[in-house]
């Protein structure tokens, strides 16, 4: 059995935008942060993850840890990216595709980090 992730990220982004896609019969949740453009190249191939609950701030935040040690966080807050997370889709399995661009602007070669198989495991004290 793999040895737990306990995230050391002291910060986490906040998705300028996002939105719903299905992609090869997936469900996925593009984000867009601008200031990822280091991460966006990267390889998730062996990607570690783990969702807390800040219950002061109302929010869901996603902690990862990519192969190389590269580590972020991602926060949605209940009234603002949390909205996404009260989707239907979100419910399910599902994978994060995150750009810096605009997401009106991506194209096929945009570069873009794909974080699949996420499941978001809901804290009862959230209620969302």
């Amino acid at each position: 059995m793999a040895e737990r992730y306990v995230p050391q990220v002291t910060a986490a982004s906040i998705p300028e935008d996002g939105g719903w896609v299905e992609l090869s019969g997936e469900n996925v949740l593009i984000l867009s942060i601008p200031e990822w453009k280091e991460v966006v190249e990267k390889s998730a191939k062996g990607y570690r993850y783990v969702w807390m609950y800040d219950r002061e701030g109302d929010a869901y935040i996603f902690c990862f840890r990519l192969a190389d040690g590269t580590e972020r966080a991602v926060a949605f807050a209940k009234e603002h990216a949390g909205v996404m997370l009260q989707d239907g889709r979100a419910f399910d399995t599902f994978a994060f595709l995150i750009t810096t661009e605009e997401l009106n602007e991506v194209k096929e070669d945009t570069p873009m980090l794909l974080l699949q198989k996420v499941r978001l495991k809901r804290h009862p004290q959230a209620g969302w």
